[in-house]
């Protein structure tokens, strides 16, 4: 069993050192194809060399620190490695206990990264304050990007959504993240939550058919929604998203797969624990009420179809071929510690210093 266990896992590194699934399609996603490459320290130069087309590799060192969400726009072939040790943080929190300590929450958020496309990201942790419902901003917010690889990453405690998709985003791959909150909820904020631990969304909402239909394609392999996660893992609108070889193990979980409207799952050799509900239908609203869902070799949820509407079901093996597990592995490969999902690649650098 262990050598077997050892053979997959190197199998499935050897093939995640490039992009699988939607990221793949329509062209390719190579990022700055390790071309020039520079090391940054602070938020300012992180906002300074992700601007325009030039390739560049950046290498995060250290813990860069925010305090409201970086901005960034209008930018393309970029890959972010994060080096050992390095973190993206923003913990300013801002629970009010008088109208003096009341902070604004445009303040919240870590990177927005929008109208953007050949993006790379790997081994990089984020890190919010912890969740509160005050319709706050993302740890990292993805709106009108195209080929995208977000891999071995690690997303804790954000204020809002860890990894949030939407306005018409697409022909993106989310792999070997890990997602979870290690900071108690806090309660007490205006969008009337006490827990608002939800990890991810994908779409923003039911009225942008006009932006997000046929678009947020999206796949998530291998990805580890650990403890702390109660909804949104993620919660889907519009889009066709795979869902493969992933591990959910959280026992604060109410539900896991959110279908809402229009959405299109596909979701196999997953494993889910510590939960009754590992998918829920959020395509309620009158009007809104179409939606796919097939449930396919999981662990801890019975295999099934079921619909809303008359969309044919969504097929990923149709689009692309990608390297898939026995969900009984899932556990000891995805939820590995030291190799599993997380910033748990070994990144090195030598090149030139914070911005040159």
């Amino acid at each position: 069993m262990t050598a077997c266990l050892f053979a997959t896992f190197a199998a499935f590194a050897q093939a995640y050192e490039a992009p699988v699934g939607w990221a793949t399609i329509d062209g390719t996603t190579t990022g700055s194809g390790n071309r020039n490459p520079v090391v940054v320290e602070t938020a300012e130069q992180l906002k300074k060399v992700l601007k325009g087309e030039t390739p560049r590799t950046i290498y995060l060192k250290g813990e860069i620190r925010f305090e409201q969400q970086l901005m960034v726009g209008d930018f393309s072939n970029k890959t972010i490695y994060g080096l050992p040790g390095s973190a993206l943080v923003n913990d300013v929190h801002y629970k009010q206990e008088s109208k003096e300590d009341l902070q604004p929450k445009e303040k919240s958020g870590i990177l927005s990264i929008k109208n953007c496309s050949n993006i790379i990201i790997r081994n990089v942790t984020f890190k919010g304050p912890g969740a509160y419902d005050v319709d706050g901003r993302d740890n990292l917010f993805i709106a009108n990007g195209h080929h995208i690889w977000v891999d071995h990453c690690d997303f804790q405690d954000a204020i809002d959504g860890n990894l949030d998709i939407s306005n018409g985003s697409d022909l993106i791959t989310i792999s070997w993240c890990r997602f979870r909150y290690k900071i108690a909820p806090w309660t007490g904020g205006s969008g009337g939550s006490p827990d608002h631990r939800f990890s991810n969304l994908l779409g923003s909402s039911d009225n942008r058919a006009d932006t997000d239909e046929g678009k947020l394609r999206v796949t998530y392999a291998c990805c580890w929604w650990d403890e702390g996660c109660v909804r949104r893992m993620p919660r889907v609108r519009f889009g066709k998203v795979h869902i493969i070889n992933c591990y959910y193990c959280s026992a604060a979980a109410k539900d896991c797969i959110g279908a809402a409207y229009r959405s299109n799952i596909y979701a196999e050799n997953n494993v889910f624990t510590k939960t009754k509900y590992p998918w829920k239908v959020y395509a309620t609203k009158t009007g809104f009420t179409d939606y796919n869902i097939t449930m396919k070799g999981n662990a801890g949820a019975p295999d099934e179809q079921k619909r809303s509407g008359d969309i044919d079901y969504f097929i990923p093996s149709e689009y692309y071929q990608i390297p898939t597990m026995p969900a009984m592995q899932v556990p000891m490969v995805v939820g590995n510690e030291t190799t599993g999902a997380g910033a748990t690649l070994y990144i090195e650098y030598n090149g030139p210093q914070a911005g040159n």
